[in-house]
């Protein structure tokens, strides 16, 4: 399988073992830790437990193989027990994508679609059934005793697959956090403090090992049996260290996340607002300047107005061209402009000023002035004939 793990005459409960041993009892004690913890985001914690599970599994059925001692034991009793966790271990892409998405999305719910996921569960599990499972049990014995089976092209396209598939569900979760950073820009004004990059990181943490192990894998013949076998080893260690991570993270941020609804499906001419709502947005911006409360939302905004929020959704995109992040920034950004332009305000910093605008993050700030205005905020000061203690 991977070329990379154990050789076959490890001594029993090595150094080497006894981390994935490590590796799956802490992933089976996290997973009952989860699945039990009472929080908001239950279904979240179920699929990270699951995912947990599925990684127990397989690291004991790496173990059970890598070593000579525990498959010679296993081949005498139940050699039917052996690849189990090759079999599962195409189930831990799609339970990336899921519990990302479940993070992500409070309308997140298993359809039958989702059963298409497991066709690669299903042709694994046939394909090791036809090729050992149905295997008489002195055939099994004999592919298994010395790991003739591990070098066959059936378990390295499968070992291929496995790590092929959770780079690519790894790959479409990182589309689904972009995807769900700009459905933020639809209901916030201020996203710097929602976007939460620990989820982000845990993605590609799981793409780089996977990347890793798939490496290892197609290079094993290449680099050397002893190379191979030594970034294996590494490989484990380092999974080792992101299963401590990936639990402490989604432990601690996971019921502090934003979720949003993913947006219905609309005709695009489907106009749904009248010309007398486009004024009245306008008229409130302009005369009670909402957009200096820094945590206002499109919530907030639609309740000020008097508008329905999702009637309100569609006035900022269809008739101004712009989502709620853009719509309420831009009026900061003119604010802004006011403010660093006027000599009553000398007095202050521009911290103070973006701060008075509305804006909270410096980097956003300086982002967006400088796409509108075409100078960074302490240019356009200067140009202004102003000056400040401090720039921003």
């Amino acid at each position: 399988m991977e070329s990379a793990t154990f050789s076959h005459n490890a001594v029993i409960f090595n150094i080497n073992d006894l981390v994935l041993l490590m590796a799956a009892g802490q992933c089976l004690v996290l997973a009952i830790l989860l699945i039990l913890a009472k929080q908001s985001a239950s279904r979240s914690n179920q699929l990270l437990g699951a995912f947990l599970v599925v990684k127990a599994i397989q690291s004991l059925d790496m173990l059970v193989i890598w070593s000579e001692h525990l498959r010679t034991l296993v081949l005498q009793t139940h050699p039917d027990l052996l690849f189990t966790g090759t079999i599962l271990s195409l189930l831990q892409g799609p339970l990336l994508y899921w519990y990302v998405a479940s993070v992500l999305y409070r309308s997140f719910r298993f359809r039958w679609l989702d059963l298409l996921h497991l066709i690669p569960v299903l042709v694994a599990g046939i394909v090791i059934t036809w090729n050992y499972y149905w295997l008489p049990e002195t055939e099994q014995v004999r592919a298994m005793t010395h790991l003739e089976f591990m070098w066959s092209a059936v378990m390295r396209d499968l070992t291929t697959l496995w790590h092929f598939s959770v780079i690519s569900y790894g790959i479409w979760s990182l589309v689904a956090i972009t995807r769900y950073r700009e459905l933020l820009k639809q209901r916030y004004a201020n996203v710097e403090v929602r976007k939460k990059s620990w989820l982000k990181g845990i993605v590609i943490a799981m793409i780089t090992i996977a990347a890793w192990r798939l490496g290892v894998h197609l290079l094993g013949e290449s680099i050397g049996f002893a190379r191979a076998d030594m970034l294996g080893v590494v490989g484990n260690y380092i999974e080792l260290i992101f299963v401590n991570v990936l639990v402490f993270t989604s432990i601690r941020y996971v019921h502090l996340f934003d979720r949003v609804d993913e947006p219905a499906q609309e005709p695009a001419l489907a106009r749904g607002y009248k010309d007398e709502q486009v004024s009245r947005v306008s008229r409130l911006m302009r005369e009670q300047k909402p957009y200096l409360q820094q945590d206002i939302t499109i919530e907030t905004l639609s309740r000020k107005a008097s508008i329905p929020e999702r009637t309100l959704s569609r006035i900022l995109n269809q008739h101004f061209e712009k989502n709620f992040f853009e719509f309420v920034n831009s009026y900061r950004i003119e604010e802004a402009k006011q403010l660093l332009s006027d000599p009553q305000q000398s007095g202050k910093t521009i911290l103070e000023l973006m701060n008075d605008a509305g804006f909270t993050s410096k980097s956003t700030f300086n982002t967006l002035f400088k796409k509108h205005v075409g100078q960074t905020p302490s240019q356009f000061r200067k140009s202004q004939g102003q000056s400040s203690a401090s720039t921003a």
